[in-house]
């Protein structure tokens, strides 16, 4: 399909992904009593559902995992365990997991201004006393795991790193079903919120890498819950088991799951919870988050194996599997079949307000932005869509029109509705705006879809996911 005229038709979890090898290595570190903070409940649970996961799912052996809890989870005791184990234990080819679930701190950037927000995140051992010297920075992690390069590594880290929003919580008794940090008045809340106000939240306890994939259990400015459904587990974790496990985030039923889908449903079933148990989730949010080089979010979980599907549709609700929160409805006029040379028109109607994206992705897997386009834009026609508005596209007065013509074949529209302001969406898509044409439909949707997953910064309250909703519809163009 192209336009007359001149148009031609964006808790931790690491994956490095390679060849599967007989050797595998895994560290499990669950810490619930605390020596000198508030304790916690359900660490030691989530280390044993893990350890039940990663043998039945992942394939994992006993003599493969080591685990460490309370009093032997020391700062000297997980960095030990780390270079003895998991470094000096495998080699090129293994399969690495860090799993940790306990609370998680912040603290001021050591000078290597590797942190946007002047900040590095950490880990509290069991001896945590809010110093520097008894936490475990990320960059130390860092250091580890690119020791570890050529392996398949996993790291899962179901702990928050942020005080914005435990304002409140951290000067009553602690609560322990909530993983906040616990060293008095978080200062980081008033200088961070005030300065990125609308801002995206791209830092991450772990640098992304070349075939990495990286999970956290909350966004920044919001906090990790244990949820309180006995026994005691935390939110994330338990959710992300399921997922996986269970396939419930198979939400194209091809029998697979993969890493956007994981992320879709634990985001769902987080803020589910949040909503059913607002006296414990008082920031409002539960948002995990997943950053990962755009060719990971189609890979399965289970496997670590990449799709090798030649379906269009298939293809897009791998790597853009959401919710339909604005009850999005795409239509295509008059009929879905075409013969070349005809002329199509669209419709779309949304129950929300926001911007709308349209693409077409045609037989041949070449992708077009097709609306917004430089003559929509002439006539004043930037995409916004109001509540319970129906667009048809183009109408008299657009100054173009929709075309059917050669590769022969199935081809895919995907309308995309972003409930933001117009310069937020152009911040938060900035490829969707810059390309016309792909012929790299995949990867264009896969970074499409990892710049969807990130987070807004918020002046007030916890940060939350950006909201979007999606719809595709088939249609076919033949010669008669």
């Amino acid at each position: 399909m192209t336009l007359t005229h001149k148009l031609l038709t964006g808790l931790l979890l690491v994956f490095f992904l390679g060849p599967l090898h007989a050797e595998d290595r895994a560290l499990l570190v669950g810490i619930d009593d605390y020596w000198y903070v508030g304790p916690l409940k359900g660490s030691k649970q989530d280390v044993a559902d893990m350890r039940r996961f990663i043998q039945s799912v992942w394939g994992y052996k006993s003599h493969q995992i080591r685990t460490l809890l309370d009093a032997n989870a020391t700062r000297k005791g997980i960095l030990n365990a780390f270079e003895r184990w998991l470094i000096g234990g495998t080699r090129r080819g293994d399969r690495v997991l860090f799993y940790y679930s306990g609370h998680g701190f912040y603290t001021r950037d050591s000078g290597t201004r590797d942190e946007s927000d002047g900040y590095d995140e950490t880990l509290c051992p069991v001896e945590t006393q809010g110093t520097r010297q008894t936490m475990i920075i990320d960059d130390e992690i860092n250091a580890f795991l690119q020791r570890l390069n050529g392996r398949q590594v996993t790291v899962i880290i179901d702990a928050c790193h942020s005080g914005t929003v435990t304002r409140s919580i951290a000067r009553r008794r602690p609560n322990e079903t909530i993983k906040i940090p616990i060293f008095g008045p978080p200062k980081r809340a008033l200088t961070r919120g005030l300065l990125t106000r609308g801002r995206l939240e791209q830092d991450g306890f772990v640098a992304t890498r070349q075939n990495v994939i990286a999970y956290s259990a909350v966004a920044a400015n919001q906090v990790a819950l244990v949820d309180i459904e006995k026994p005691y587990r935390g939110v994330f974790t338990r959710r992300f088991i399921d997922a996986i496990q269970n396939k419930r985030a198979d939400s194209n039923y091809d029998g697979k799951v993969s890493h956007a889908e994981v992320l879709e449903y634990v985001r769902s079933e987080s803020q589910a919870y949040c909503d059913r148990n607002p006296h414990q989730c008082q920031a409002g949010r539960l948002s995990p988050q997943l950053e990962a080089k755009p060719e990971m979010l189609a890979v399965d979980a289970r496997t670590g194996k990449a799709p090798k599907t030649t379906n269009t549709a298939e293809q897009v609700t791998n790597v853009l599997p959401h919710k339909n929160h604005a009850k999005l409805r795409l239509e295509v006029l008059p009929r879905k079949r075409f013969r070349v040379g005809q002329t199509m028109k669209i419709r779309v109607r949304s129950e929300h307000e926001g911007y709308l994206l349209l693409f077409d992705i045609n037989s041949a897997g070449d992708l077009t932005r097709i609306f917004p386009n430089e003559y929509s834009e002439q006539e004043g026609k930037h995409g916004h869509v109001k509540k319970g508005q129906t667009l048809t596209i183009p109408d008299p007065f657009y100054g173009f029109d929709f075309v059917a013509e050669e590769p022969l074949g199935k081809g895919l529209l995907v309308a995309l509705l972003v409930e933001d302001q117009l310069s937020k969406v152009q911040q938060l898509l900035p490829r969707a705006f810059e390309q016309v044409r792909s012929r790299e439909a995949q990867a264009v949707l896969q970074q499409l879809r990892q710049q969807l997953d990130q987070t807004l910064q918020q002046e007030y309250g916890a940060n939350r996911p950006v909201r979007w909703s999606i719809a595709v519809v088939e249609y076919r163009i033949s010669r008669r």
